[in-house]
């Protein structure tokens, strides 16, 4: 049988600095004078899965959207320290911030498709990148819907809108859409928070199958979700980084007693 994802994990060595895509050091994030994440120092390695998880609040929402600068947005934001993406610092002023998202996509907490056919929504980032022949872009956006494990629910309907499809087909159809413009880093903030179980487990699934070709980060509040999906967990409480590790040793061992009260449910 072929080895897990999972097992190689546990009987791999330590991460060496190079197998991080991203590296946060001292890294922290403001709101005005509110300090939401705290002197974050960890790492995402390398076509792994790695969730987020904490109470609510406690800044892991806000620290996963400083991946792709989407707290930009936010006027009183400010950072400090540094986030890296490949050893470049994210947040260098002359960063050119487009071309950062293209390599870090990113899935929000509820289906967010254009108000566009099926196709369009795939074709969406690609064609922005520059011109792509048609024959080139079909089968960019076949690919991509295969891997969002979509396409045989939709190929006869590519020009149908997408906002006609189930919540969970478009969940499914933001991740192609992500995937189309091939990112170095995918970005999940709560993908299954609006989904029925059964669409949960489709999502989770497609998760498991992407991991070892692609970077994941995923926010969740679900514990048994950051334990089925992932290769490593990062423990997060009131801004700070509390633990950081293997998903089994933090779900099995942790050796924080904050870590082990909110696995086990004492708070949260």
């Amino acid at each position: 049988m072929e080895e897990t994802t999972q097992n190689k994990i546990k009987n791999s060595k330590p991460p060496k600095p190079d197998d991080y895509i991203v590296t946060a050091k001292n890294f922290s994030v403001y709101y005005g004078d509110f300090c939401a994440v705290k002197q974050v120092n960890m790492g995402f390695v390398r076509k792994r899965v790695t969730s987020i998880i904490g109470p609510s609040g406690c800044g892991k929402s806000t620290f996963l959207r400083c991946l792709n600068r989407m707290n930009d947005l936010v006027e009183s934001c400010r950072t400090s320290g540094a986030l890296e993406l490949d050893g470049v610092n994210i947040y260098h002023k002359r960063l050119d911030i487009v071309e950062l998202r293209r390599k870090v996509g990113m899935v929000f907490q509820r289906p967010n498709p254009f108000p566009k056919s099926i196709y369009d929504n795939v074709a969406y980032g690609v064609r922005l990148k520059g011109k792509c022949q048609k024959g080139e872009l079909d089968d960019i956006v076949e690919s991509s819907l295969r891997r969002a494990a979509l396409w045989d629910e939709v190929k006869n309907r590519l020009e149908q809108s997408a906002l006609g499809m189930s919540g969970g087909q478009q969940q499914r159809l933001c991740i192609a859409r992500a995937l189309a413009i091939k990112p170095d880093l995918l970005l999940m903030d709560e993908p299954c928070s609006a989904l029925d179980p059964k669409s949960t487990s489709r999502i989770e699934d497609l998760i498991g199958e992407l991991a070892g070709e692609y970077t994941i980060a995923i926010v969740t509040h679900n514990m048994q979700q950051a334990s089925r999906v992932s290769d490593y967990t990062a423990f997060f409480y009131e801004g700070s980084l509390i633990e950081f590790g293997k998903t089994k040793d933090i779900f099995t061992k942790p050796t924080n007693k904050s870590t082990n009260d909110y696995i086990t449910g004492r708070f949260g």
